[in-house]
């Protein structure tokens, strides 16, 4: 068990106090994905004090660190126990992603048993391959740019560029983990700079729709199963508001944390997530 020392808001998830993606009065965020391949350290079974159950991980950090540098530190002294989650019926497989209000950006994977903690300087993760793999496969789209192409000639006839956006032929446009990775890593790259808070989070909202998935455009082969982007969130580390929209409801709707303090008296606040099942 464990004292919190910094107030949080984040999204639950399965009915359970299981922090699926938040941030606390600090400016620390904590984001979980689905990383299928994920392979977890043996727990020694003389250190009970010393370990942590994965259910608890997302509120023992937020409740517990205020940036990145304080997280490393921090993990280095736990193990983190992996075990079936009873919603899901299975031990899930997941990686994290975390940023401070600094600007700094870490990946949290699990491979071969071993615990893995990278620096993220692209500032961005989807699920699978590994992170390192994501970042490496980038140099596949370097061609890219935000930049028209301009009239060119080809053995004497007048190539014309098709229209707006030629700069971009070829950026990924499936919903496959890595093709995200590029989309939104690029795309973050070249957009046009906002000044006013407001202007950013819309920006992150318009960037995060280029990969956002319809209900029964991903499927599995016997039909029984739909993926989709359930739940957006923005998070702005500096001034600890989160902002969402569900699949159900399109407006955003923004939760202002360091407003909600003061009120909360130490107590725990549950927020519906308006649109959300």
């Amino acid at each position: 068990s464990w004292i919190s020392k910094y107030a949080y808001i984040g999204v639950t998830s399965f009915g359970l106090n299981l922090i699926a993606d938040g941030m606390n009065e600090k400016g620390l965020s904590l984001g979980t994905l689905w990383f299928p391949g994920a392979t977890y350290p043996k727990i020694p079974k003389d250190k009970p004090d010393e370990t942590i159950a994965i259910e608890d991980l997302g509120n023992w950090i937020l409740g517990s660190f205020k940036n990145l540098d304080e997280v490393k530190v921090g993990l280095e002294s736990i193990y983190i126990w992996f075990h079936e989650i009873r919603a899901l019926k299975e031990v899930p497989p997941i990686h994290f992603a975390l940023h401070d209000s600094s600007g700094k950006s870490m990946v949290i994977e699990f491979l071969d048993g071993k615990m893995y903690i990278v620096d993220n300087v692209v500032g961005v993760l989807t699920n699978t391959p590994k992170f390192e793999w994501q970042v490496t496969n980038l140099s596949n789209y370097i061609n890219l740019t935000a930049v028209n192409k301009k009239i060119t000639h080809f053995d004497g006839t007048v190539i014309d560029p098709t229209g707006e956006g030629s700069g971009l032929l070829g950026i990924p446009g499936d919903w496959t983990p890595p093709s995200r990775f590029v989309k939104i890593a690029l795309l973050k790259d070249f957009v046009k700079k906002t000044k006013s808070i407001r202007e950013n989070i819309n920006l992150a909202f318009h960037l995060l729709n280029t990969v956002d998935i319809p209900y029964g455009a991903i499927r599995s082969a016997d039909g029984n199963f739909f993926d989709h982007t359930q739940w957006v969130v923005v998070k702005d580390l500096s001034n600890r508001t989160l902002s969402y929209r569900t699949y159900k409801n399109l407006n955003i709707h923004t939760i202002n944390l360091e407003k909600e303090i003061p009120m909360l008296k130490g107590k725990r606040k549950k927020i519906k997530m308006i649109g959300a099942d």
